[in-house]
Formats: C-alpha cells, structure tokens, sequence
C-alpha cells in the first residue's frame, strides 16, 4: 500500500487560545515494501505523523492518500476503518494496551473483530512469537504475569496478528533488555524483506536509522526538512548539527578518524564492515 501525504498540516485545539500547528505543509510519500525512519528532536511532529497515517488523527487541511482512500478532515470513520487493518501502529510501550487474560485471546482481539480467519492468526502469531523466544505453551498463559520486555513482544505480536501492509513503528524498543531489541528489530527487517511489508520506524537511535532503514525522513518543528538515504545525511555533518541530531556510533568513529588523520574517506560507513573496508583501503594507499 502506498501512501502519500499532500500538503498535509495539522492543528491542535483549532479556535482556541491552545492553537498549535504541530504539522505544516507535509508534501512525502511512502512506498511499498521500503523500510522508512522518521526521526527529529522530542516536539518536532513526528508522533502527530504517524497517526495521520489510518486516521486516528486526520488532516486539519490536505490530505492522505491510502491506495483509492483519500482522508481529509472531513473523512467519516466508517470510510476509513477497513483500511485500519492494513496500517498496524505500534506505540510506545503498547505493554499498557494489554487487556485479555491469555495470549491467544490477546492476539486474536483484534482480527476478530476485522471477521479474518482466526486459525490462520492463531498459526501466524504462534510463529512470531517462537521467533522472539518465547516456550511453547505461551498461548495459555497471561500476559500480565510476564516481565515487561515479554509484555512488549506480545503485545507487538497482537499487532502484527492483523497481517497489515504497513507497521509503523514509534520507539518499539525503548526500554527492553539488548537481546529482546534485538530480536524485535531482526523481526521487523524479516518481515520487510520476506514478506514485503512498509516499515516505518520513529526512533531517537540513529544506530538503528544506519543499520535498518532504506530512506529517512527529519522532522523540524512540524516541518519535513530532509528525505534522503541515510549515507546522504550522516554524511553531511554540518546538515546533522543543524537538525541537531546525533551520529551512529560508526560514523563518529569514521569521523573522529578522518579528523585525526586528516583526511577524508570516499564514502560515509554505516556499518563495522563498511568501515573496516575503508580502513584496509586506505591503510593499502598509505603504504
């Protein structure tokens, strides 16, 4: 599914003395099957964004484009419902969302209601939650008296339990322990790549934004200030302080050594191996 934002902007509290445009003028797209980051310091609109996306929050003025849907402000809930299934938010810490008393009735709430075929579920979500380390018998069991970072995958899994076409993803690992985060990622970069699904993730870890997405997007002050690929922005320095964000781990090394050396390498590394091979390329010049 393809969606597009056209001249999209959105106020809060419009007629009050609270008015606040917290998007202004959006003008983007997202293609299927890409892995996305929307990323911007804390307040920069990236929240109010991503829930454009299936309508929880629509258009003040402009509108959003889901294949042959078009949300504007004046979009009728009933419209917009179907296409809820094919646009799954994880929100921050969705743990708090939990309500059922078993992990089947949990991931199994939402397609019963959208009438999909619960054996199919019940057989998908099983498979995910095997992937993120989970016994065999946790079907039966509460999701209420496990740790919090089991609490998240599950509650991630009830989200993906609706099979939608594109996951958006608001801070998914905030909070878990590294092995958890890690299985969390690896299993949404899986379901991209295998499965062909839209990613969107919303991050302040611009480690995850160099190793995951295909194109990013910065939010500035309810502005979209840059798309691009991530090589294309952490390898403008400059352009990162302006939007002031940080750097991953391996392009501050990549530039604490070119500042060092005084150099400047061919291109910007966004991983250990990209890096190395720069190193070696250069260490093989030097001699």
């Amino acid at each position: 599914m393809k969606v597009k934002f056209d001249d999209v902007s959105y106020v809060y509290q419009i007629g009050t003395p609270f008015e606040y445009e917290a998007l202004h003028h959006i003008d983007t797209h997202f293609e299927d099957g890409r892995y996305y980051a929307i990323i911007g310091q804390t307040g920069s609109g990236k929240s109010t964004l991503i829930q454009q996306f299936n309508g929880l929050l629509k258009p003040t003025y402009g509108a959003v484009e889901l294949d042959n849907l078009k949300i504007t402000a004046k979009s009728k809930d009933k419209v917009i419902r179907p296409y809820r299934q094919k646009i799954g938010i994880v929100f921050q810490f969705p743990e708090s969302q939990l309500f059922e008393d078993s992990v089947e009735r949990e991931v199994l709430f939402g397609p019963k209601n959208f009438k999909m075929d619960l054996e199919k579920v019940k057989e998908y979500a099983y498979r995910l939650l095997m992937e993120l380390g989970f016994e065999r018998d946790i079907m039966e069991k509460s999701p209420f008296q496990m740790s919090g970072g089991q609490m998240r995958k599950i509650a991630i899994v009830s989200i993906l339990a609706m099979d939608p076409d594109v996951i958006i993803l608001d801070e998914p690992t905030a909070g878990l322990d590294p092995q958890s985060r890690d299985q969390v990622m690896a299993l949404f970069k899986q379901l991209q790549e295998e499965q062909g699904k839209t990613i969107v993730l919303v991050t302040h870890d611009m480690n995850d934004v160099a190793q995951y997405a295909e194109n990013v997007k910065v939010m500035q002050k309810g502005t979209l200030v840059f798309e691009g690929t991530p090589r294309a922005l952490f390898g403008n320095h400059q352009r990162v302080k302006e939007y002031h964000l940080d750097l991953p781990d391996i392009v501050q090394l990549q530039y604490d050594f070119e500042q060092k050396h005084d150099i400047k390498l061919p291109e910007t590394a966004l991983s250990d191996e990209e890096f190395i091979k720069l190193y070696k390329e250069w260490q093989a010049h030097e001699k």
